[in-house]
């Protein structure tokens, strides 16, 4: 017993050197990593742009005060799934909407360091209620690139497109995969037949999602033909609901602004997640993940192409052109070590797929990567979401489609 005591100390021993080795001899960017807000902030004093140090949870609850109509977002998604509204409503069946609040404002995320407010429509989803007055030619679908994050309608795809004159409705969902498009898709397109659905896939997120969809006994009905829930007629029973998450919601985020306004809480959380990172040995793990490529086998891809199929199905019900869109992470350009190019290295078969069975596909990856200074396409230059030049650039791609 004592020796296998000794030899599970020595392993033990051996795999943290090897970890504490890995993160001195990292490189600065994978080190910036472990503290992107740090990271961001030394950018945003470099460049002499205006930044806001604050957390979310601090900016909202500050905003709130002169902001009466400002509620925090849902997303039926794994986000919530622990909220006790959202499990009690699974129990019961009740009604759970796809997206909220409902004609109400939210704030928006900082990846370039500045809150922008953003309008929710009279079904939670952003746009504004006078798009539903117009001839809607244009849907967009998809996860949190669909949607826009970090910025203002105006900003996003769907508003670039606005701006050409192509009536666009923003039906994206940040933090949901495909089941979630499929379900939007479904009860959406009925009512207002787009000529054109665009599905924005994102390779570093979407697959994963779906992991969690799969599982889920609402969203997998979707998967049979017919099924519906009538979401736009119905809008009025998730009301309730909205104003329950709304409640739990705000608790979790004054407990964190409270937190938050320690003036020592951002040298505390730069060690805490230097530590973190070290004890979770994630440099090993990722190292270990891109050899031996572990993750393909953890994604569903026959589900995955089950669902763009169906997708497909019910855009031409309604006379509607379907297209794939294939949006390239930042870590393909810039982070060679990164634990996400096991799902990254799919893009190949995902196309070839889709392919396959004749799919519309538009991959982004061969604008993007033709691009010259392609950083200047993401806030300040650094890991996250497309900034206002990079959904630009999507819908420029997206409008020649269009028009063609």
């Amino acid at each position: 017993m004592k020796k296998i005591f000794k030899l599970l100390t020595y392993l033990i021993f051996i795999i943290y050197s090897v970890e504490i080795l890995l993160f001195f001899f990292s490189s600065d960017l994978q080190k910036s990593l472990v503290n992107i807000k740090g990271k961001r902030i030394e950018i945003a004093k470099a460049k002499n742009k205006n930044f806001d140090l604050r957390e979310p949870e601090v900016v909202y609850i500050e905003k709130k005060n002169k902001i009466k109509d400002l509620s925090v977002p849902f997303y039926y998604s794994s986000l919530f799934s622990n909220f006790e509204t959202f499990k009690k409503a699974k129990k019961n069946n009740d009604y759970i909407p796809i997206r909220g609040p409902i004609n109400k404002k939210t704030l928006s995320c900082a990846e370039d360091l500045n809150y922008r407010i953003i309008n929710n429509d009279k079904y939670g989803f952003k746009n504004s209620n006078s798009i539903y007055d117009k001839q809607i030619e244009v849907f967009i679908l998809g996860g949190s690139f669909a949607e826009g994050f970090c910025y203002g309608s105006q900003d996003d795809i769907a508003g670039n497109l606005i701006k050409e004159n192509i009536q666009t409705l923003n039906l994206g969902v940040a933090t949901t995969g495909p089941l979630v498009s499929l379900a939007v898709l479904k009860e959406f397109a009925p009512t207002y037949k787009p000529k054109d659905v665009f599905y924005l896939y994102y390779e570093s997120n979407s697959l994963r999602v779906l992991n969690w969809e799969e599982k889920d006994i609402i969203l997998t009905k979707y998967l049979e033909k017919n099924y519906k829930t009538n979401y736009i007629k119905n809008i009025d029973k998730v009301k309730s609901f909205l104003e329950s998450i709304e409640k739990e919601s705000l608790k979790i985020v004054t407990n964190k602004a409270k937190l938050y306004k320690k003036e020592e809480f951002y040298e505390e959380k730069k060690y805490l997640n230097n530590i973190k990172d070290i004890l979770e040995i994630n440099i090993l793990k990722n190292r270990i993940r891109n050899l031996f490529n572990t993750k393909k086998n953890l994604y569903n891809l026959k589900l995955f192409n089950e669902i763009v199929l169906k997708m497909r199905e019910e855009t031409e019900k309604t006379g509607g052109n379907f297209t794939f869109v294939y949006i390239p992470s930042w870590d393909r350009f810039f982070n060679s070590s990164s634990n996400l190019h096991s799902i990254i290295n799919l893009r190949e078969e995902i196309i070839k797929n889709l392919n396959e069975n004749q799919i519309n596909v538009i991959d982004t990856t061969k604008y993007f990567s033709k691009l010259e200074n392609l950083s200047d396409y993401y806030p300040l230059g650094y890991v996250g979401h497309f900034n206002e030049k990079g959904y630009k650039k999507v819908s420029n791609i997206l409008k020649e489609k269009i028009l063609n």
